[in-house]
Parts: C-alpha cells; structure tokens; sequence
C-alpha cells in the first residue's frame, strides 16, 4: 500500500508540476524557430451554429470588420437544425458574402462541419465558434504563421470575458491561463496538438472528415501531427469568448463531453502514444491530457491506501488532510448556489475537473456519445 501510494503521488505531482517544469527547463527539447510571412491566401471561415440568434450578428460583424483582403475571405455558416432566427440573420448579409448553408436535419457540429468544409474554397481553413470574436488582426496574424512549411495548424489564445463573473469563472479563468501557458511552452518546443476550439486555422491539403464524435479542436490537430505537421499557438491572436458554464453543475456536464470526445479521439490514434515513432509530441500527449485525464483515478488510489495505512502517523495526518481538502469541496457543491468566493472555491472547483475526468473516461469507455450538440447562451446547462 506504501508503495502504491507514493507511485500514485509521483504520477500526480508530475502531471501538475513535473511536466511544466520538464517544459520550463527546455529538457523536452530547445525552442524552434518558427518562420512567418505575409502571404495572403484565400481562407475559408467555417462557423458551425445552431440557435445561435444571440450572437450570430455580433459574430458576423466581428467577421466583417477583419482586416484580411474582403476578397480573400469566405464565410461558411452552417445552421445546424436551427429553429430561432439564426438563418434570417444570417441570410441579411448575403450581400456581403456571407453564405448560409442549411442543414434542416440536426446532424451535430462535426457532421456539420463536414459539409461546410466540402463547400469551402480555401487553402486555409479557419473554425471559430459562432460566440466568439477577435481584434481584426487576428487572422491575418494566424495565417501569417503558414509561411513556415513545418506547421499544419495555428491556434488563437482564449480569453474569457467574464472571468469574474461567478467563483467558477474566476477558477476556470485561472485554470485557462496555466492551460494557456503550457500550450505556449509546447509550441515553443514543437509538441503541441491540440487547439483552442474558438479559433485556429490549419491547412486545407490536411483536413480529414471529422468523426462525428471527435472534437474538432483536438482530432485535427492530431491529425496534423500524424502528417508530421506542427501545431503552434500565436500569443498576438487572442479568441475573445463569454464562458456561460458558470456553475459547477454545468462546468462538469461540460468538461465530461470534452474528455469523452478527446480521449475518443486519441484512442483512434493510437501510434501518436508511441514515444519511439513521434518522440516529444507522444512525451507531450501523455503527460498534458492521457495522464491528467487518469488523475482522478491515482487520487482515489492514494485516498484508499492511506485508510490502510491511516495507523501510522505520516499517512495518517495525509489522510486528514484529504478528508479536509474533499469535505471542503463536498461542502462548496453542496452550497453551490452560494458558492464561496476565490481561493475558498478551489477545492470545489479541483474536485469538479477531476470527477470530470474520471466520469468522461468512464464514457467514452462504456461506448456512450454526447449526443445531439447544444448550445447554451446566457444559461447554466443542465447535468
């Protein structure tokens, strides 16, 4: 049982501390230089919607008023079974080149985004999300980076909105810049894949249709990485979103579709895992999702063998501990609706990700999918 919890120990305290630092120092590898140019391809912005008419103007503007060459630029909008007002929002500004296509049948958004990429006529391909907006250099700044050959996929930085709004935004605000910060270091190092799924780019010679299951901010990446290609993360393109999972209930229902489409993908890709065949970026899958994801997993383990060794006085002064930290997270679920303010809310909010992580393996393995795709604008989702 000592053994068993101090191998769990060391497999957590890597995960949260031991990989950046492995990062940090440069031990996973040196910086690449990564070239940049100002060639003006022809791109293809893909914006998957459904009942999305709270945003969809504002996002449309926000399309219009880039700096990128008008006539270089395409903007697909994909109503996925809509039944607001989406379509005739989106149908006012045909004259400017936005064009609509309808999809009558909700297919789901990887589905959808099927379609709209066999409509598309660009070289480069843009995803965003229909309630996300950026500064108007923000494309050009991500297409910049496709003047280096090596790269397949360039990904925007994300930024909450409302990061202080509820203690659960503040939590997920805090936990997106240390993501944010990691992705950095990995595309520093040329072992990034994966994407901020509110705006990246990749080229159009690399796309492959997604599998309905599969999150698109994650199998393409993976896809791209398969090819050899890099993923990178521009610091100058900042992907500006409203996170309107504000409560713990709807933050878990979130992450569990996100790790059970992810984990979904990765397990489809199996070699990527292989060290021998692809080096860091496998170093990099393990440590930042594979492991992360099976966190949950070690904690129960070191919590069941401390109540086995709760006799001697070490683990038993780590068993209390335990039993403070998960009491204290029990108790903000279960006052969640009056959750307490930052730092009080870490426990809860640590808690959250990990049951995540623990129930979206345990979907993904049990075969089950997520369903139809929903969006949720100005409310909390249901669990």
């Amino acid at each position: 049982m000592a053994t068993l919890f101090w191998l769990c120990f060391a497999v957590v305290a890597y995960v949260y501390f031991g990989y950046p630092l492995l990062l940090k120092s440069g031990l996973l590898g040196r910086r690449k230089i990564w070239r940049r140019g100002r060639a003006q391809p022809l791109l293809s912005v893909i914006v998957a919607a459904h009942n999305e008419e709270s945003v969809i103007e504002t996002k449309i503007l926000n399309l219009l008023a880039s700096d990128y060459p008008g006539e270089l630029l395409e903007i697909l909008v994909g109503s996925d079974g809509s039944s607001d007002r989406t379509e005739d929002i989106v149908s006012k500004y045909r004259s400017s080149g936005v064009g609509l296509i309808s999809f009558p049948q909700q297919q789901g958004k990887s589905a959808m985004q099927n379609g709209l990429v066999a409509a598309a006529s660009g070289s480069i391909l843009v995803f965003t999300d229909a309630d996300c907006t950026f500064p108007a250099q923000a494309l050009r700044h991500l297409v910049e980076n496709f003047a280096d050959s090596r790269i397949g996929v360039v990904t925007a930085r994300p930024r909450y909105q409302n990061e202080l709004e509820t203690s659960t935004t503040q939590n997920e605000s805090l936990y997106l810049r240390y993501e944010t910060w990691l992705r950095a270091k990995e595309s520093d190092r040329g072992l990034l894949a994966m994407a901020s799924g509110s705006l990246f780019a990749m080229r159009r010679d690399l796309w492959r249709p997604l599998n309905p299951h599969f999150g698109d901010d994650f199998a393409l990446p993976l896809q791209a990485a398969l090819g050899r290609m890099h993923t990178v993360l521009d610091p100058r393109a900042v992907a500006h979103t409203r996170l309107t999972q504000d409560s713990p209930n709807s933050m878990l229902a979130l992450k569990v579709r996100i790790v059970s489409k992810d984990l979904r993908a990765l397990l489809a890709y199996p070699a990527l895992l292989n060290p021998m065949r692809y080096g860091a970026v496998s170093v990099g899958l393990w440590s930042h999702k594979l492991l992360r994801w099976l966190v949950p997993y070690f904690l129960l383990a070191m919590f069941v063998s401390c109540v086995f060794l709760g006799r001697a006085p070490f683990f038993g002064a780590i068993l209390f501990l335990q039993l403070v930290f998960y009491s204290a997270a029990f108790a903000g679920f279960a006052r969640r609706e009056r959750a307490p303010a930052f730092p009080w809310s870490i426990p809860m909010s640590f808690c959250v990700v990990n049951a995540a992580a623990l129930l979206g393996i345990l979907k993904c393995l049990s075969g089950r999918t997520s369903g139809r795709w929903k969006t949720v604008r100005g409310q909390s989702a249901a669990l």
